[in-house]
């Protein structure tokens, strides 16, 4: 009877000694991802914000653009004030689809946001940066592969270019990139910029005008390469 009551307790113990290292598993295993920071992102919003859009879309996750009340309204008060050049606000949304078929949604940016700029641009980002934050624009958006950053188009209401940022998910840095209008990530990590915009110069340094052509830069905005027609 005693060697069968120290069987059963060597049992018990092993099996509480089981279920803890599963636990224990299990919360490890349960670190948040980089999907899961993602999915934090922004603020809460309590419904589909108005002229959504969707920009781009990962499993679960989709960027939009639409418009806040605050959006809409100054819209609005734009096209009855200067209705030649208006300038347009929009923000960049975030829905995350649930388990049950439900969304749930997030304001990721929006004019005024409290993200901040990325250290180290040089004065045209800088400069290029306070535009977008100014009167906030997102024309499109996608989730970087390695999770870290969003890449978006922005429109800083130069009336000549668009530019291309990086936002830091973890650091809530925006960082300016370069001018143009895509934001195609490449296998090998570069991204294709496309109609980035530059102006000739003759032998004597004269202008030619402007052209665009398209180049691959590093996740940091450094030309990699360049098309063959520059």
């Amino acid at each position: 009877m005693n060697m069968t009551k120290s069987i059963l307790v060597c049992i018990t113990l092993a099996a509480i000694a089981g279920c803890g290292y599963v636990q224990e598993s299990g919360a490890a295993s349960s670190k948040p991802s980089s999907s899961d920071k993602i999915a934090l992102l922004g603020t809460p919003y309590k419904t589909m914000p108005k002229k959504a859009e969707l920009l781009s879309e990962s499993g679960p996750l989709a960027l939009f653009s639409g418009e806040t009340a605050e959006d809409t309204a100054f819209n609005e008060s734009m096209l009855k004030n200067d209705p030649e050049t208006p300038i347009f606000r929009n923000s960049l949304f975030l829905r995350r689809r649930m388990a049950d078929g439900s969304h749930q949604w997030r304001l990721v940016m929006t004019t005024g946001s409290d993200w901040r700029e990325a250290s180290g641009m040089n004065s045209w980002s800088s400069e290029r940066a306070k535009d977008v934050k100014m009167y906030f624009y997102v024309l499109k958006a996608k989730f970087s592969s390695d999770g870290r950053h969003l890449w978006m188009v922005c429109d800083p209401h130069t009336y000549t270019y668009l530019v291309i940022c990086s936002y830091d998910i973890q650091d809530r840095t925006l960082r300016v990139l370069t001018d143009g209008d895509t934001i195609d990530e490449q296998p090998d990590g570069t991204i294709l910029v496309k109609n980035k915009k530059t102006y000739l110069l003759d032998e004597n340094g004269k202008s030619l005008g402007a052209r665009w052509h398209d180049v691959w830069i590093s996740p940091d905005g450094k030309i990699v390469r360049e098309d063959e027609s520059h």
